[in-house]
């Protein structure tokens, strides 16, 4: 397998490479960077920084080749997730305590995908995924299972039964 490339690093971007190897994680991928100038091949880079993945060190170098200096600079993300508040709280147990019929909802028992979905749809939180409900429910001692699919006739709410039925007897 040939070795991978990598272009002339510039003095400029050699001097930042130098000045980023006190950066926690950035520094790491500036030391690949400097060794691989060096002549180091990806194995010896492998060994040398105690790596154990090779295609890893890879990606560094050839995103070094595409962007410079940016590409292996750690960013921070911009997003911030919505706080939950202990007010959401209460409402997401008061709601999942509750039959979805109460809500308007064409079921009988509540999956954290539809919760999440449903608090979204009523402006409840902006964003919230079915992993932070669970955790708020196993917060509130709740203890969750998973929803089954009952088909029952005789509630008569469910249009598409005959065509679940027969689907499913087939």
């Amino acid at each position: 397998m040939r070795d991978t490339y990598l272009r002339d690093v510039t003095d400029r971007e050699n001097n930042s490479l130098y000045w980023l190897l006190d950066n926690r994680q950035s520094g790491y991928r500036a030391k690949i960077i400097l060794l691989k100038d060096e002549g180091y091949t990806v194995p010896e880079i492998r060994q040398m920084t105690n790596h154990h993945d090779n295609n890893n060190i890879r990606k560094w170098i050839h995103r070094f080749n595409e962007h410079g200096i940016d590409g292996i600079i750690s960013r921070k993300h911009n997003h911030s997730a919505q706080k939950i508040t202990d007010e959401i709280e209460k409402q997401i147990v008061c709601i999942t305590s509750s039959s979805p019929g109460k809500y308007g909802m064409r079921f009988s028992t509540w999956s954290l995908r539809v919760l999440a979905g449903y608090l979204m749809e009523k402006k409840i939180v902006d964003t919230i995924s079915h992993t932070e409900i669970r955790n708020v429910l196993i917060k509130h001692s709740i203890k969750w299972r998973r929803s089954k699919t009952i088909l029952d006739s005789s509630r008569g709410k469910d249009p598409e039964y005959d065509l679940k039925k027969s689907v499913l007897k087939s």
